[in-house]
């Protein structure tokens, strides 16, 4: 008859090197994403307030505060589609993003510099 420990008193599963590695991974996945987040929701907090101002801001300013939230969404959504989240129009509907800013996405003028 063979006596063996309870489960609960067992030996834990060593992890291996590749499991260290995989969960390294996942964090550095998971704070690049958290890194686009962030940097889109500062773009587009800015990009709206200086929409807000109107007329009396200078429209190269606004301009180019709506390239980088364009820029930054765009970032977000390759980065969610690299882990491969589903959503972006759910996404695209909570941030509650304009068509102006949606038209940006993508747009980049010849030598890499966004239009």
């Amino acid at each position: 008859m063979v006596v063996r420990p309870p489960r609960i008193l067992a030996p834990k599963r060593i992890e291996s090197p590749l499991d260290a590695l995989h969960h390294e991974m996942l964090e550095e996945k998971a704070g690049a994403l958290s890194r686009m987040v962030r940097r889109f929701e500062e773009a587009l907090q800015e990009w709206r307030r200086l929409a807000e101002v109107g007329e009396g801001s200078d429209d190269a300013i606004r301009q180019a505060a709506l390239d980088r939230a364009a820029e930054a969404l765009w970032a977000l959504i390759v980065q969610r589609d690299v882990l491969g989240l589903p959503g972006t129009e759910r996404l695209l509907r909570e941030y509650d993003v304009p068509p102006v800013l949606r038209a940006r996405l993508g747009i980049v003028q010849p030598g890499g510099r966004r239009r």
